[in-house]
């Protein structure tokens, strides 16, 4: 059995004032800043480096319920690298393992083709999306980019070493566990709830009270120094973000 995805390649979490809280992460925080704060057409987006993947930040807008911010800031975008192209026979085997999905979204940059989404409907819910995005530029693709401009700065002020862990919340883990199983196949779990792919940090599903992503895990050199600096420089401006900061 052919593999859909490596791995996670970033997260997104929209937000009303996203040019702001961008903002907050890149200057305040001192995090490396992998694109601007920059107009997509449908969409406008920052994002950092977190190690192996990136972190971005959208502006809120209606274009799908996955990119209309919540009361409280939520990651409700986890787009994975795909193992293969997206072409018709990715689509087949998608199709194969009954993974409910959209057609394909061809998007461009200056006339040229950049990007190719397709979402997965029925992994987390209508307000969390699931994606595979199949880059055309080197450069976004581009892993040791991301971990070299993040160690050059040494973390940002957070001290922040890679993203480790993205821990999906669910009522009903069993049925998660057959959904997401689809999807990684055939990478088994390493734990009974947690996946270790190649790329990105591992998933774990949690028993929670709703269908949602609860959180991002940074290792980071030190914990109390992380949350000294988030609460002294983020916490006001970004309230109850879904990060939580681990011994690296």
């Amino acid at each position: 059995m052919r593999s859909l995805v490596d791995g996670v390649d970033h997260v997104y979490v929209p937000m009303a004032d996203a040019s702001a809280a961008f903002a907050v992460l890149a200057e305040q925080l001192e995090l490396p800043v992998l694109w601007p704060f920059t107009s997509f057409g449908v969409f406008s987006s920052g994002g950092v480096s977190v190690g192996s993947i990136k972190l971005e930040i959208i502006e809120s807008n209606s274009t799908a319920p996955w990119s209309t911010a919540s009361g409280q800031p939520r990651i409700q975008g986890i787009a994975f690298r795909p193992a293969s192209r997206v072409d018709d026979s990715y689509l087949a085997e998608v199709d194969a393992r009954s993974i409910a999905r959209t057609a394909p979204s061809l998007f461009e940059r200056d006339g040229k083709p950049a990007w190719t989404n397709v979402y997965f409907l029925d992994l987390i819910s209508e307000t969390a999306g699931a994606f595979v995005c199949d880059y055309y530029l080197p450069e976004s693709r581009d892993l040791e980019r991301r971990r070299r401009m993040l160690e050059e700065c040494g973390g940002g002020r957070i001290g922040v070493l890679d993203a480790v862990e993205l821990v999906i919340s669910t009522r009903d883990t069993g049925a998660a566990r057959r959904r997401w199983q689809r999807l990684f196949d055939p990478l088994k779990p390493a734990e009974s709830l947690t996946w270790r792919p190649s790329v990105g940090p591992a998933v774990t599903l949690a028993e929670g009270d709703g269908e949602r992503v609860d959180h991002l895990a940074l290792a980071v050199r030190s914990v109390d120094t992380a949350r000294q600096v988030w609460s002294e420089v983020a916490q006001l401006r970004l309230g109850r973000f879904p990060l939580r900061f681990v011994a690296g």
